[in-house]
């Protein structure tokens, strides 16, 4: 179900939905009207008022609408190529210690997929996997995935997981940690100081403005020569006027201060 809302309703109800603790401001309005009508449907409510109104009642109702409205589309290994360019990245520039964050992470298959590269080349690191849905971030604390989250990893990956019941488990990092937190892109602050920053696919559903604020944002949060790392189908034509240059495809380095 499409709905068009007038913009009367549409402010009162982002309002309403600011004040439980969901902000939907960054999101471009046409995607997330699609999707609020969606789950309007999916749900049996016959407007977004009566929709609301439930929701300041049901704490339920209310994690299944901030899950189902913000993306959650990933998997492991998503693009191989890019992923390449990534270990490219890493193996000619060895660190003591890689600080990465993992941006929008959702149930952590990019940050999994980080540490298991830096794994294979023995460097240590930190991965810091964050997302603004408490729901999706217990599944990545659990390290525990479905046959079919596996299918796309590379057969010679597949000894970083370990069959537990119905599940596969992440096997332990020898050289790194990989830790979870609550965080939101848009509006808080860096939750450190990084090497690199993973954030793919996630700056594409948000408005222009919001879009720069993530960037800035993501941006300060780097050392100097640190690297942003986007999703392939992301232009960040205003890398050179934020500080950075492309050094491999998707993968943007931090220019000295």
């Amino acid at each position: 179900m499409t709905i068009a809302y007038d913009d009367r309703d549409w402010q009162a109800a982002m309002r309403a939905l600011e004040t439980m603790g969901l902000h939907l401001s960054a999101y471009k309005r046409p995607q997330l009207e699609r999707r609020l009508g969606s789950f309007l449907d999916r749900e049996g409510f016959p407007s977004l008022e009566r929709m609301v109104s439930q929701l300041r009642l049901d704490r339920e109702l209310f994690l299944r609408l901030h899950t189902y409205l913000t993306i959650h589309v990933t998997e492991f290994f998503r693009d191989p190529p890019y992923w390449e360019q990534f270990r490219a990245v890493v193996e000619a520039n060895p660190l003591k210690r890689w600080r990465i964050w993992s941006a929008g992470c959702s149930w952590g298959a990019e940050a999994v997929t980080a540490g298991l590269i830096l794994e294979n080349l023995g460097q240590r690191f930190e991965v810091t996997g964050t997302d603004s849905d408490a729901v999706v971030l217990e599944r990545a604390r659990k390290g525990l995935y479905r046959t079919s989250d596996l299918d796309k990893v590379p057969d010679s990956w597949r000894s970083g997981f370990r069959l537990r019941g119905e599940y596969y488990e992440l096997m332990p990092f020898k050289f790194g940690t990989l830790r979870f937190q609550t965080h939101d892109v848009v509006r808080d602050d860096p939750p450190g100081v990084f090497d690199m920053v993973i954030c793919r696919n996630v700056i594409i559903y948000f408005h222009t403005d919001a879009r720069r604020r993530v960037l800035h944002s993501l941006a300060s949060s780097l050392v100097p020569g640190g690297r942003l790392f986007l999703g392939a189908t992301e232009t960040f034509l205003e890398c050179r006027d934020m500080g950075f240059e492309v050094e491999r495809p998707s993968i943007y380095r931090k220019l000295s201060e």
